[in-house]
């Protein structure tokens, strides 16, 4: 049997010249082969890091499925800002496009719609009646939001995710 220095000269001195154990000592050392001690020391080792993975694991879960989610906004989203170049003026069915065109659960009141408008040149205007200095026409842009409380796996906290999209719809 090979055995480590240290413990080769410990494992000799509690050996009797013939060859039997003496003691409790000699009885414990005659079962001490490196195999029993790697095995024990394989499954600490193994249960220190398995934690960690799992931990590493379930984040990593928990990102893809977040921005998945994200992903699927952000396209149903797109759908609502479709409709409003459509029709601008007919909030429901943009907002009942945002609804259809995704299977996130998400209904008609987690989509918001907001209509802005510009002049040519840039200028932030209020109101839909309102003029522009140039008496240039003014440009309707809606921006279409869904948002959804996403719920981390294992963890139960909730986190916001929202896809928004602005189009010019006059």
């Amino acid at each position: 049997m090979a055995l480590p220095g240290e413990a080769k000269a410990f494992y000799t001195r509690g050996m009797m010249a013939g060859g039997r154990a003496v003691g409790a000592i000699g009885r414990a050392m005659m079962r001490w082969p490196a195999a029993c001690s790697e095995r024990g020391a394989a499954a600490v080792e193994f249960a220190l890091i398995i934690p960690v993975v799992l931990a590493g694991l379930t984040g990593i879960a928990n990102y893809g499925l977040a921005m998945y989610n994200k992903m699927e906004l952000v396209g149903a989203a797109r759908a609502g800002a479709q409709q409003a170049i459509l029709d601008r003026t007919d909030t429901t069915a943009i907002k009942n496009a945002v609804v259809n065109s995704t299977n996130l659960g998400i209904t008609t009141a987690d989509v918001t719609t907001t209509e802005s408008y510009l002049c040519a040149d840039g200028t932030v205007v209020t109101l839909a009646t309102d003029t522009c200095v140039n008496s240039d026409p003014l440009q309707y842009y809606m921006t279409v939001t869904a948002n959804q409380n996403f719920t981390l796996l294992l963890l139960g906290t909730t986190i916001s995710l929202s896809g928004s999209v602005k189009v010019r719809t006059q």
